[in-house]
């Protein structure tokens, strides 16, 4: 479908994933799934009950078990023969240096946390990695609304918001490619807010949206 040539392109790159939940699950698979051969993982969390109804590693077998172990399984019951690194820890500036110890070309931002996705922005920017973030997924229902764009196009989305003002404050480009998703959050009673809830649908396309920028800027899809 691809030929030879841009199958061995896309073998040739690394990619870290940063956040292995709803989103950066699918993007993960995605990716190894289209013939990357190579992938860092990073996830301090582990599996949880209330990962079932959205997180391709969720299942009754893996509660309680660390996200990174339970992808790494998944993957290499993929491709035996992929490179797998993995963290398990919060991504956070201080622990950036251990992270990059290696060569990566791309970077998936599926982290829920502004302050962290802050951080990975700059250093993707000032070392020249390039980065697709992911947006607010949460309290939204369509996936045919969830498309890829810049930062500072994104609207009705507070995550963005925040994130918007937060860029200009460190100096961040506003031009970042993003995964975003234009439906408005559900509304949720002030009590239920803290429990930002979702269903499958937009963060497993978000996932994919991810892979396919990665996989479309490797070898330009458009163009085949």
């Amino acid at each position: 479908m691809i030929g030879k040539e841009n199958f061995d392109l896309i073998q040739s790159k690394t990619v870290m994933i940063v956040g292995l939940g709803g989103v950066g699950g699918y993007a993960c698979e995605a990716l190894v799934r289209s013939g990357i051969q190579k992938v860092v993982l990073i996830d301090h969390d582990k599996v949880d009950i209330s990962n079932l109804n959205r997180q391709i590693i969720a299942s009754e077998k893996t509660i309680g078990e660390r996200k990174t172990k339970i992808m790494k399984d998944r993957l290499l019951s993929i491709n035996p023969k992929l490179e797998i690194i993995s963290y398990d820890l919060f991504f956070s500036k201080e622990n950036i240096g251990q992270i990059f110890s290696e060569k990566v070309d791309y970077v998936v931002d599926a982290i829920d946390t502004i302050s962290s996705k802050i951080d990975l922005w700059k250093y993707c920017l000032g070392n020249n990695i390039k980065l697709i973030s992911c947006l607010g997924m949460a309290r939204k229902l369509d996936p045919q609304k969830v498309f890829i764009t810049k930062l500072s196009k994104t609207e009705n989305d507070p995550m963005a918001k925040t994130l918007r003002s937060l860029a200009r404050k460190n100096d961040v480009s506003l031009d970042i490619p993003v995964v975003f998703s234009e439906e408005k959050p559900l509304e949720m009673s002030e009590a239920k807010k803290e429990n930002l809830g979702s269903m499958m649908f937009v963060p497993a396309t978000a996932g994919i949206m991810c892979g396919y920028y990665i996989i479309n800027d490797i070898i330009d899809i458009k163009d085949k």
